[in-house]
């Protein structure tokens, strides 16, 4: 047992229960070697100081990427003008106007731009803009009112969106046909390059 006690004592290992058996000598040089409490103390709150100021930064760092904002917002409205498409058994239109920097939704058959009331205009992040729109059977757009075409059950043509923010950065939203599934790719893809069907 005092093996195991000389052995605690070195790793830094010490226990109230292990001082009794050791001499004074030995516990005055481990104090030398060892901190104090107030200096564990010091230490522990100058830590938790650099970390209060820190950590609003990084926060702020993470979530104010307005690329990534923006292309999570048209994936929600991507999957709501789909979930609206099958609700009410009617094709419908998301709607890129340039001029405006806005995406809207409408019935297809509906010439008016009336917005379902359930779903609310996209307005892109002034640092962000379309370049464009890939499809299969659409080709590629990117100038004028720039249309995506959903079917009665919410189906949509293979779609690539590409964005783009003001240093150059790219980001690809990829809408599958059937799938109901939109992936998005940190870099600019063609439709050749996207093989998720």
């Amino acid at each position: 047992m005092p093996k195991l006690v000389v052995f605690i004592v070195r790793c830094g290992w010490i226990t109230w229960s292990s001082y009794a058996g050791l001499s004074p000598r030995f516990l005055q040089q481990r104090r030398k070697n060892g901190f104090t409490l107030m200096e564990l103390l010091v230490v522990m709150v100058l830590l938790s100081l650099l970390t209060a100021f820190a950590v609003p930064k990084i926060r702020t760092s993470l979530f104010t990427d307005q690329l990534k904002a923006t292309a999570r917002k048209l994936i929600g409205l991507v999957n709501e003008t789909g979930q609206q498409a099958r609700i009410e058994h009617r094709p419908y239109l998301l709607i890129f106007d340039p001029a405006a920097r806005v995406f809207t939704v409408r019935a297809a058959e509906n010439k008016e731009a009336n917005t379902p009331p359930s779903i609310r205009p996209l307005h892109l992040s002034s640092g962000v803009r379309v370049v464009d729109f890939s499809s299969v059977h659409g080709g590629k757009r990117d100038s004028g009112e720039l249309k995506l075409w959903f079917s009665k059950k919410g189906y949509v043509d293979k779609t690539l969106i590409h964005l783009q923010d003001d240093s150059g950065r790219e980001m690809t939203l990829a809408l599958s046909p059937f799938l109901g599934v939109t992936r998005l790719y940190d870099s600019y893809r063609t439709l050749e390059q996207d093989t998720f069907q």
